[in-house]
């Protein structure tokens, strides 16, 4: 059987004046697929989430998301497809309670007028209810139930990484982009937020495409693996096949990796 598409790009290309930031980019991402973008500091793996979720228009090629042609679209547009993401640079409401943030997620989902929020009908208190214990149940499943009403701003780093993964959820989406979501975490945050990733793929069905710099992360987590250096695919396959790619030991992973991870002829 055939596992259907989710998102293809063709020919994805980004010019920021004289700098080629994403260059003629070409991806598939099946359905319950769990990749890894990889790659090191500058090598456009921002940026090529930016064009997936319209924060940025591309200079040439196409975005489809389940078959149809969202290129360009504005961000808010694309999130109410099912694309959602997370940031490189966190952007949470510090001054607003972890619940609060999570339920501002919902906001472009609540089917109600202002009219039946200011009256608070029935149709509107019953949206708004179902809205809390949805909020409520996500918070259990990063692992910041207890926190709720803990203000954003004074949550650990680790912890405002696993809200705003709290709140992209929340948008309902059916592909999940995380950007470097293990940073500042320390080794038993990350092993835990691994078991969340995958609980994600495997227990609602997400479609997940995560960047991290997290190499012991990424390749234990990832089934497979892009690698982008100067806006450019160098190399995708399988971690075993990747973390072994003369092109990305040189550009990425260091000589150590090689020797730690593949058969060297002549050792």
């Amino acid at each position: 059987m055939t596992i259907p598409e989710l998102l293809r790009v063709e020919g994805l290309t980004c010019r920021f004046g004289g700098l080629l930031a994403v260059d003629n980019l070409n991806l598939v991402l099946v359905r319950g697929q769990l990749m890894g973008l990889i790659g090191p500091n500058g090598a456009g793996k921002t940026t090529v989430f930016n064009l997936l979720t319209g924060a940025v228009r591309p200079t040439s090629g196409r975005v489809f998301y389940r078959g149809r042609d969202i290129t360009g679209q504005k961000a808010h547009r694309v999130n109410r497809l099912g694309l959602a993401r997370t940031f490189q640079n966190i952007r949470l409401f510090g001054e607003l309670s972890v619940l609060d943030n999570v339920l501002v997620g919902f906001h472009g989902r609540l089917q109600a007028n202002f009219i039946s929020a200011i009256l608070r009908l029935p149709g509107y208190v019953a949206a708004e209810r179902q809205m809390l214990a949805r909020a409520a149940e996500l918070l259990d499943l990063v692992g910041l139930g207890g926190l709720k009403d803990e203000r954003a701003g004074n949550l650990a780093y680790g912890q405002q990484r696993l809200l705003e993964i709290a709140r992209a959820l929340a948008t309902h989406p059916s592909l999940l982009l995380l950007d470097e979501p293990a940073a500042g975490m320390n080794p038993q945050e990350t092993a835990q937020l691994a078991v969340l990733v995958r609980r994600l793929r495997d227990e609602l069905g997400l479609t997940i495409l995560l960047i991290e710099h997290d190499m012991h992360f990424v390749m234990n987590l990832c089934e497979t693996l892009v690698v982008l250096d100067h806006g450019k695919v160098i190399a995708r396959g399988d971690p075993d096949r990747v973390r072994c790619d003369p092109q990305v030991i040189e550009a990425y992973l260091g000589a150590e990796v090689q020797l730690d991870a593949c058969e060297v002829p002549g050792a």
